[in-house]
């Protein structure tokens, strides 16, 4: 092998891999721009992440969802619904908390799903205006059998300068038959 052949060689050795390091760097660098102007564009829209100590409550219209209540700890949602204990069902029960945030009119849903039949929960949070949607693992914190406590990650819910409202319903079996307020929206504030 040639003299210059091998020095080509090496120096082709030494710069791959330090030009391979500067893409992934650059490729880095560019995603962390990109994740700081979806977050200005979203704060733009008015829509700011949680604040940690927001809370609200509501009423019910049946004894299966007699009162619910939010609140926000750190980066974390948490939902109580007392009437656990009466929510009977053969195929399934859905809680959904449905948050709205009007100064970015965006829509957000909380669904926490039982599927009786198969055994299976889920706890999912989606933007209804990007159809984008998480699931979280667990289920029911609460120790007490007649309320269902859950805390989930809070990060794709934005509020705005306004407070948030939200409603939730009950549906059992495919048929909703329960939601808190009894009527209209109550407020995270």
């Amino acid at each position: 092998m040639r003299r210059s052949t091998r020095l080509a060689a090496l120096f082709c050795a030494v710069l791959l891999p330090l030009g391979l390091a500067s893409c992934g760097q650059n490729a880095g660098q560019k995603a962390a721009e990109q994740e700081k102007d979806r977050q200005a564009a979203l704060e733009e829209a008015g829509a700011l992440p949680l604040e940690s100590g927001l809370s609200g409550s509501c009423t019910g219209d049946d004894e299966r969802l007699s009162s619910v209540s939010l609140g926000t700890a750190g980066q974390y949602l948490a939902i109580g619904i007392d009437g656990f204990d009466k929510v009977h069902a053969d195929q399934s029960y859905v809680y959904t908390v449905t948050v709205k945030n009007h100064a970015a009119e965006t829509w957000y849903q909380v669904n926490l799903a039982d599927y009786v039949a198969s055994g299976e929960t889920k706890r999912s949070v989606t933007n209804l205006s990007t159809n984008v949607e998480n699931t979280y693992p667990g289920w029911n914190d609460s120790t007490d059998s007649s309320r269902f406590e859950t805390s989930i990650p809070d990060t794709m819910i934005r509020q705005g300068k306004d407070a948030l409202e939200w409603n939730v319903a009950l549906n059992v079996d495919g048929e909703e038959v329960a939601t808190c307020p009894a009527d209209g929206d109550a407020r995270l504030e």
